[in-house]
């Protein structure tokens, strides 16, 4: 484990100091005096839960050689304080900046006797273009209507006509029973799809099938016993 995770679950506590014992504690020692504290501080005799968890990642960070020494040399890094900013330097001067002005003995610069004339304000007017009467706000005179403001109006179910698949499975039963049927039940998905009569002579192509073939398979049983 990570001496930061260390740090953290300790909350950037000392585990010597938790535990009551030197830098230089030997394993017995710490062994000693974590059992001690455990028995202080245990939840049976009315301790703090969270001082019996520090107490017990105390006692893992310091049997432990390599977590102790990082825990140490966290803590040593941890108490340095941070190295004091280095000042900015100050910027050099401007070696031109003496040399500005006129030079020694020479006359005075020459002032402008001119002076622009004085620009007369005229008082503000309003604005001739303003129109002084307002539009009111624009609004949309038009609402969407609501859900429930719409009515639904189903449109009527046009019948057809007679099926042509129905009358061929009828046409069909004596020529090809399988055909029949598969044509009976194409008919009746296409009726309750479309409306179309034939309906019924759908219904009865199957029944005329299923009974020519359970005729053919009775008269086969009755030859062959």
């Amino acid at each position: 484990m990570s001496s930061n995770r260390d740090f953290r679950d300790l909350g950037g506590a000392d585990p010597w100091k938790l535990l009551g014992v030197g830098r230089d504690a030997g394993a017995e020692e710490i062994k000693r005096s974590y059992r001690r504290l455990s028995r202080d501080h245990h939840t049976d005799v009315g301790g703090s839960a969270d001082q019996q968890a520090r107490l017990n990642r105390a006692y893992e960070i310091l049997s432990d050689p390599n977590r102790s020494a990082g825990y140490a040399l966290l803590l040593q890094r941890k108490s340095q304080p941070p190295p004091a900013r280095k000042p900015e330097p100050e910027p050099e001067p401007d070696p031109f900046e003496w040399n500005t002005g006129p030079a020694p003995g020479s006359p005075p610069p020459r002032q402008n006797s001119y002076s622009a004339p004085r620009q007369h304000t005229a008082p503000r007017s309003e604005d001739p273009y303003a129109d002084p009467h307002q539009a009111p706000p624009y609004r949309d005179p038009y609402t969407a209507p609501r859900y429930e403001d719409i009515h639904y109006e189903q449109p009527p179910t046009t019948r057809g006509g007679l099926s042509g698949q129905a009358v061929a499975a009828l046409l069909t039963v004596v020529l090809c029973q399988p055909i029949s049927i598969i044509l009976a039940i194409k008919a009746l998905r296409t009726i309750r799809r479309t409306g179309q009569r034939g309906k019924t002579l759908a219904w009865l192509a199957l029944f005329l099938d299923l009974a020519v073939i359970a005729f053919t398979i009775y008269g086969r049983i009755l030859t062959t016993t």
